[in-house]
């Protein structure tokens, strides 16, 4: 049985992890939030693709065998950094957006993402090579409270649907047909955005990304999850509960200096 390690900067995440657990094919997965540094889309580039290398280098210790980075941001700035890096299987969430695309019939599609997201450029240019005729429209979600609410735990209420009109309203004003979820916290708020924007397609790399990873060939009877932060793990375990409706125990690492060596870490912390 394999080892998946999933990571994220926070708990968007945490949509892919649910995702894998729903297909009952996964024995053990290790989930990785940098909560220090939520969030990625905001940081500069470098700082992303060094900070995601220490987490390989960590799943490596744990004996992971298979990688899949749940983050949009660090798909579209580190994806390649790190599949030069690295000779273990590595998914990116921007992928799994991609295979998505089959389900769309319309030639006018929105991506709402994280600002480095929209910076790189990732997705007009893969979707270009897909269909030359499609038009993309890519919007930042980064600058309003909309993810750091979600971080927190609140995904409905007059708050999240507010600020999520203020970024879909660019977006629809280009007539798109459909809308990909660029950011892995949104499909937590996916039935606001389905109430809300009902004639959309909605492509939700958080479901697609089973299609583009191996998973085990029969079901399994145990799944082990391991939850690890580098900082407010008991906050984590608080939306855990909320988001997932699970209990997970979650295990803090604190790294001293940039290599992962560097780490100490506080093992079995319980609420």
């Amino acid at each position: 049985m394999k080892k998946f390690g999933i990571f994220d900067s926070g708990v968007g995440g945490l949509t892919v992890l649910k995702s894998l657990i729903e297909t009952n094919k996964i024995s053990e997965v290790i989930y990785f939030a940098d909560t220090k540094y939520f969030p990625y889309g905001i940081k500069p580039v470098d700082f992303i693709q060094k900070r995601v290398e220490e987490i390989i280098n960590f799943f490596l210790k744990e004996e992971v065998k298979e990688v899949i980075i749940a983050c949009n941001t660090a798909s579209s700035t580190a994806y390649d950094y790190l599949k030069n890096k690295f000779s273990i299987p590595i998914y990116s969430i921007v992928n799994s957006a991609l295979s998505g695309l089959s389900k769309f019939n319309g030639k006018r599609i929105g991506v709402l993402a994280t600002r480095r997201t929209l910076e790189s450029g990732i997705y007009p240019l893969m979707i270009k090579k897909i269909d030359p005729q499609m038009e993309i429209f890519v919007e930042s979600c980064s600058e309003g409270p909309l993810l750091g609410k979600i971080e927190e735990g609140v995904i409905e209420g007059e708050v999240i649907e507010r600020e999520l009109h203020k970024c879909m309203l660019p977006l629809l004003k280009k007539n798109i047909e459909g809308i990909i979820l660029g950011c892995t916290h949104l499909p937590f708020i996916s039935p606001v955005i389905r109430k809300n924007y009902p004639n959309l397609t909605i492509i939700d790399p958080s479901q697609e990304i089973i299609n583009i990873i191996k998973l085990e060939n029969e079901k399994v009877e145990e799944i082990r999850v391991d939850i690890f932060v580098t900082d407010k793990e008991l906050e984590f375990q608080d939306i855990l509960k909320k988001l997932l409706k699970v209990n997970w125990n979650v295990k803090k690492i604190d790294w001293e200096r940039s290599e992962v060596g560097a780490f100490k870490r506080e093992i079995d912390k319980k609420i």
